[in-house]
């Protein structure tokens, strides 16, 4: 889930009287993923729900997304990248007023292009949010300045060209932290192919005898192609000691990509 907050500054004194009571929140799956063809589509809808006591007007569109394992999240102008898909993507509405209590829907259809040239996988964000109240209260002075956050919720839509593209990862990096709390190893993936991955990483070590030390988790993560992402292996209970590190990054449908390190212990 991306959720973003921004703040806006308002020639304004601060907030509107139950301003803070407004609370739109996205119903469902923050991530939607479909196989199509060219030429094919897909329909879907989005639930918004408000639960604030007053009502409240929310409003979708798209943006792009690109992550880096450094920790940055772009969201970028719909159709910037060239493996955007905000172009096929029709929204309806792109704004609506939700009572109190109640739960809105927003559709959306995807409609691929009829076209032989595309392959792998191709992705929007389909950004909700609250549309601001009148921002200067009544009476208020134009020589103060106050401040309003709005809280933005986005909804990933990716469509995978069925049949098409390629998987790889790149282990671009990795580094061992060792601390008082324990070692964990660190690795930087990238990926590397057209087509999204969806990793579930382990890492298993082995002593200098080869006999097994124990397998360590890394959960789930999840990249677009040319997407970059920090995964963090905590090394539990380790002994101090030299290692042999055998990591397993899982991508399903025979998708499995692995590296070997050598680990020292402190």
């Amino acid at each position: 889930m991306k959720t973003i907050a921004f703040s806006i500054a308002l020639l304004a004194a601060l907030a509107l009287p139950g301003a803070a009571r407004a609370q739109v929140h996205v119903v469902g799956d923050l991530s939607r993923h479909v196989e199509l063809a060219p030429g094919a589509e897909s329909q879907g809808e989005v639930l918004v729900r408000n639960g604030g006591d007053r009502p409240q007007t929310a409003r979708v569109y798209l943006t792009g997304y690109h992550a880096t394992a450094d920790g940055r999240t772009v969201y970028g102008e719909p159709g910037e990248s060239p493996r955007s898909s905000a172009a096929w993507i029709h929204l309806v509405p792109r704004e609506q007023e939700i009572a109190p209590g109640c739960t809105a829907s927003f559709h959306y259809v995807i409609r691929v292009p009829q076209d032989p040239r595309l392959a792998g996988s191709y992705w929007s964000m389909l950004m909700v949010e609250p549309v601001a109240p009148e921002t200067l209260a009544p009476g208020a002075t134009r020589g103060g300045v106050g401040i309003r956050t709005v809280t933005r919720t986005g909804i990933h839509l990716a469509t995978h060209i069925a049949g098409t593209g390629h998987a790889e990862l790149k282990f671009a990096d990795r580094r061992l932290e060792q601390g008082e709390k324990g070692a964990a190893l660190l690795l930087d993936l990238e990926n590397a192919g057209d087509r999204y991955l969806r990793l579930h990483l382990w890492a298993d070590l082995f002593d200098r005898e080869g006999i097994p030390a124990g397998r360590f988790e890394g959960g789930r993560k999840g990249l677009y192609p040319a997407d970059s992402g920090r995964v963090r292996i905590d090394l539990d209970g380790i002994a101090p000691g030299t290692y042999r590190a055998i990591v397993v990054a899982d991508g399903g449908d025979e998708r499995v990509f692995g590296a070997r390190y050598e680990l020292e212990i402190r």
